[in-house]
């Protein structure tokens, strides 16, 4: 199992009797399973919007038409690899659940760098 997906045991939040951020998250992994279209997603797709959105200041034709491919890269790696509908489709709130899963990850990360780590 990746070390990033969350656990689907019967005492996770993940579980059918989880939190509805938590069971979105599973859905999202579950929807996400071939390597292929999870290098579209991370390595093409998100750079590519992330790309958009920094641009919208300066070029906002550009942005649009970025942001209109990241989504046809991702999209395209759920219909030919997948086989499966795109989860955003499914669940449009799901783009910003994940985000905020994302963010929390790091800031937890991020957090135990800065911890000073006492000898024992």
């Amino acid at each position: 199992m990746n070390e990033f997906m969350p656990s689907t045991s019967t005492n996770s939040p993940a579980s059918p009797g989880g939190t509805w951020p938590a069971r979105l998250v599973t859905a999202y992994y579950q929807d996400h399973r071939h390597p292929v279209n999870h290098v579209l997603h991370v390595g093409v797709g998100w750079p590519m919007a992330a790309l958009a959105v920094i641009l919208v200041p300066f070029h906002p034709f550009w942005s649009l038409g970025l942001i209109v491919s990241a989504y046809a890269v991702m999209f395209s790696g759920h219909f030919i690899f997948e086989r499966n509908m795109p989860t955003v489709l499914k669940h449009p709130t799901t783009p910003f659940v994940i985000a905020g899963s994302v963010i929390r990850g790091l800031c937890g990360g991020l957090a135990r760098l800065a911890t000073p780590h006492r000898a024992r």
